[in-house]
């Protein structure tokens, strides 16, 4: 991956709906060699999908919570994953270090939807014995944004 591939990245990130010819044109490219260069990310795995941001007010779905788990490990993690990350709250699912073994990000309507989704979801899954809640006041930064080019050496 070259510089200009790091940049094709950090503007799709930004804006996946421009059209090659106007990537091409930030980055000095034909269209044809921006569509090689997208098809040859997309085909490593490097660019892994496309997606728009959505205002999480403006669906119901205001509340920002963080949910720290402590599990048994007797009994295993992977099936309780695979049921966390179905669910529509969970954003994010993180395997941790230190007293908790996972971190989920989730996205609610209310304080009710929270405490019915640690109570009929989170609590119904095997192997849970601790369940943190936190709640976050307000959002400073929130981003799925990779830097590319900050990433060279």
């Amino acid at each position: 991956m070259d510089a200009i591939d790091r940049k094709l990245i950090d503007i799709l990130q930004e804006d996946a709906s421009l059209s090659y010819s106007v990537l091409g044109t930030r980055v000095g490219l034909s269209v044809s060699a921006v569509n090689d260069r997208v098809r040859k990310l997309r085909d490593q795995g490097i660019i892994k999908s496309y997606q728009i941001a959505v205002d999480p007010h403006a669906i119901g779905r205001a509340l920002t919570a963080m949910v720290w788990l402590r599990t048994d490990p007797a009994k295993g993690n992977k099936k309780l994953v695979k049921s966390l990350i179905k669910a529509d709250e969970v954003l994010e699912c993180h395997h941790m270090t230190g007293r908790f073994d996972f971190l989920l990000k989730l996205r609610l309507r209310d304080t009710a939807h929270l405490e019915s989704f640690i109570t009929d979801t989170i609590k119904e899954l095997g192997g849970i014995l601790e369940v943190l809640p936190e709640i976050a006041l307000s959002t400073a930064k929130e981003t799925a944004f990779v830097p590319a080019q900050a990433g060279q050496d």
